[in-house]
């Protein structure tokens, strides 16, 4: 396993666009929490310190909620990675080199985990130094929330990387990426609930769509998702979507023509 990580991170550490995309999130993240940090200081004298989104514990949704929003970029990042392994054929060369498939599939299901643990940590890191600033103290009340972040940014980094093994061309893998989270999702979700079961159930059980229900809106985000499923029932159908992304990549590059 380490010795994979190390094969990926010596095919990433000189890549410009793992740098400029994950800096992208990093960036991102900070900037769009202290604009709203700062805001929502104009406005916390008439909001109870305890509701306000930055302080312990709301800190924690309200970063991992902001977070989800951004994970695009990881997600662009990890078929980018993929997708050049078939631009320049670097995936017959590791095979060549003595790689088998799997070894080759794995290494880029253990970049993903490490690209999510990546994302939580500076989510968690942003948790803390706005919730310290809020509050004047720390607290690990609420940090449930920063696990269901780690649980969301891997399925959509595992959602991202099975489109660029079926796919292998970066632009028509980044392109649905994005129109299948942002508008097909919804899409599907709301015809069949609406067209077909005539109520709001369907959508709740799509891919992505479980794991946003996992980090709702800060304030009022349980009121759009009040007939949602339980949290384990989110939790396991998430695990379970991670589970088959990652069977069906494995699958598909152990038995495709390289």
């Amino acid at each position: 396993m380490v010795k994979l990580l190390h094969i990926e991170w010596l095919k990433v550490k000189n890549y410009k666009a793992f740098w400029v995309f994950l800096g992208l999130y990093v960036l991102g993240l900070f900037s769009v929490n202290y604009i709203a940090y700062q805001f929502q200081i104009e406005v916390k004298k008439n909001v109870p310190l305890d509701l306000f989104p930055y302080s312990f514990p709301k800190v924690y949704q309200t970063i991992a909620w902001i977070s989800s929003w951004l994970l695009y970029f990881p997600g662009m990042l990890m078929i980018l990675i993929i997708s050049n392994e078939y631009t320049f054929k670097t995936h017959r060369q590791n095979i060549i080199d003595g790689s088998s498939r799997r070894e080759f599939i794995t290494g880029k299901i253990l970049m993903g985990l490490m690209l999510s643990l990546i994302t939580t940590l500076f989510v968690t890191l942003n948790a803390w130094g706005f919730g310290a600033a809020v509050s004047g103290k720390f607290s690990l009340e609420g940090i449930e929330f920063i696990g269901y972040s780690f649980v969301q940014s891997t399925c959509y980094l595992f959602f991202a990387m099975i489109l660029a093994v079926l796919l292998r061309k970066s632009g028509l893998a980044i392109t649905i990426f994005f129109m299948y989270g942002l508008i097909f999702e919804q899409l599907i979700g709301g015809f069949v609930d609406n067209k077909i079961l005539n109520k709001h159930y369907f959508f709740y059980y799509m891919p992505l769509e479980v794991t946003d229900i996992l980090v709702p809106m800060p304030f009022g985000g349980n009121m759009f998702f009040k007939d949602a499923p339980e949290t384990y029932v989110l939790l396991f159908l998430s695990l379970l979507y991670i589970s088959i992304f990652c069977f069906f990549a494995v699958r598909k590059f152990e038995k495709e023509d390289l």
